[in-house]
């Protein structure tokens, strides 16, 4: 590790790590590769330089991964800059940094303003470049716009993430099914070709370049259907998330849960990993876990946490938590009940059910519920209204119902995606939940809007659907 010291005090703190990590071999048969690239929007398949993404925004600082077959150098400028000549800075200060025998470079940007905006170049010795744009976040009071959805065929170059990429987002929140290459063999080539064939695409790769992710994994980009933490290409999957993804910390690093958490502005995000650690629905039910023991005890303590600090707290679950009785298919949190009550009765207990966002994937629509039919705390009384619950999938993929019921209904169509949109004076913290469709439009009754204050939130509905 080296430091980098630019000259303004702006600037005083810069860590740039160089990392490794990269993918040396094709995806599986039978993916379609995607589009040719767009001229002036990413390098082509031949070119050495492949790929780049951005993520773990902090208020002073982000990660860039590349894949580049060749040397290749980061430069960071302020978009807006406030001083008459603004520093550059390049990493390294001269030349380019040396990917490692998998082709993959990681830099770790420190020492930033809060809520600035910085624009961002990697760049490789033949002059090829790929663009990208970032924001930092503020602590304390702070307005933002967070994006969040799920499932899309391996490479898809659909215009929704066109759309997502138009809203001017803070973060985007990827809730899984990254690619579909259902993976089931401890091969980490396999699981590198797939993020390739994924950052290729002309519209995830500007979308992932303009918009920092976090991202979790699901069933399919994690293992096959419905996959538990039992998965033969488990370790693969874990190995391959650390090379490629520029996540946060990760906690439970020694368990290889990837679950993770961060803060912007005055709302706390839990992600939480439900497949690394899941086990099968065995007969005895009160032993099946959606978690795991270590992940569980971590996840309980990030909510006692975020009771006392947070206006509001967003819990990234990447499958249906609502299953009425009826509801007997799918992979779901009713077969893992005991566990699910364990947490709604923490969530209850500690006065969170108006103050939290579930935001869920997987089920490929989006579908949302004000919180009555989210509560499955036993200690509760009879009636009590639950917390926000909202899905958001397919960004591309076919269509289907899963769970439920939700208040507000569901939409099943290809091209979706969710919002989450803050606006906070310090005081009062106004949220508004939505889902979007392939032109980024509300769709009709998708919007929930919460109004935080003094430990509690007001929920509103603006329109209920018709029965």
């Amino acid at each position: 590790m080296e430091s980098m010291r630019p000259s303004s005090t702006r600037w005083s703190k810069w860590l740039v790590v160089v990392a490794a990590v990269a993918a040396l071999s094709c995806g599986p048969a039978g993916v379609v590769a995607p589009p040719s690239t767009p001229p002036g929007e990413t390098p082509g398949p031949a070119s050495p330089l492949k790929w780049a993404w951005q993520g773990a925004v902090t208020p002073t600082s982000f990660v860039v991964k590349a894949k580049a077959t060749t040397p290749a150098r980061l430069t960071v400028r302020e978009a807006t800059p406030i001083l008459p000549d603004p520093p550059v800075l390049r990493w390294p200060p001269e030349g380019f940094n040396t990917p490692d025998a998998r082709s993959i470079l990681t830099w770790n940007v420190e020492g930033l303003q809060p809520g600035t905006v910085y624009t961002w170049e990697v760049e490789n010795e033949a002059g090829e470049k790929l663009e990208g744009r970032v924001k930092t976040f503020k602590d304390g009071q702070y307005d933002f716009k967070l994006g969040f959805a799920a499932c899309a065929y391996t490479g898809s170059n659909s215009t929704v993430f066109d759309s997502i990429r138009a809203k001017d987002l803070d973060v985007f929140v990827h809730m899984g099914d990254f690619h579909y290459e259902d993976i089931t063999r401890n091969d980490p080539a396999l699981f590198r070709a797939a993020f390739d064939r994924v950052l290729a695409s002309p519209r995830q790769s500007q979308l992932y370049r303009h918009v920092p992710i976090a991202y979790m994994w699901d069933d399919h980009d994690f293992g096959s259907n419905n996959s538990l933490g039992s998965s033969a290409g488990r370790p693969a999957a874990q190995q391959v998330y650390r090379e490629y993804v520029p996540h946060y910390p990760l906690p439970l690093d020694r368990t290889g849960a990837i679950a993770h958490a961060f803060t912007i502005g005055r709302v706390r995000v839990i992600v939480t990993d439900l497949r690394s650690q899941k086990t099968p629905r065995i007969s005895d039910s009160r032993r099946r876990s959606m978690l795991g023991p270590a992940q569980l005890t971590w996840f309980e303590r990030e909510l006692e946490d975020a009771a006392g600090k947070y206006p509001l707290v967003v819990w990234v679950n990447t499958v249906p938590w609502i299953t009425e009785s009826w509801f007997t298919t799918g992979d779901t949190w009713k077969g893992y009940r005991y566990e699910r009550e364990r947490i709604a009765n923490l969530i209850y207990r500690l006065g969170l059910n108006s103050r939290l966002v579930m935001l869920s994937g997987d089920a490929h629509m989006v579908a949302m519920d004000d919180g009555t039919n989210s509560n499955y705390a036993p200690d509760a009384p009879s009636r009590t209204r639950g917390f926000v619950v909202a899905h958001a999938a397919p960004l591309d993929k076919s269509t289907s119902f899963k769970g439920g019921p939700y208040s507000q209904g569901h939409s099943e169509e290809s091209g979706q995606f969710g919002m989450l949109e803050v606006k906070d004076d310090g005081k009062t913290l106004e949220a508004e939940v939505t889902g979007r469709n392939i032109q980024g439009d509300v769709i009709p009754h998708m919007r929930i809007l919460l109004h935080c204050a003094e430990g509690t939130c007001k929920i509103e509905v603006p329109s209920k659907p018709s029965r």
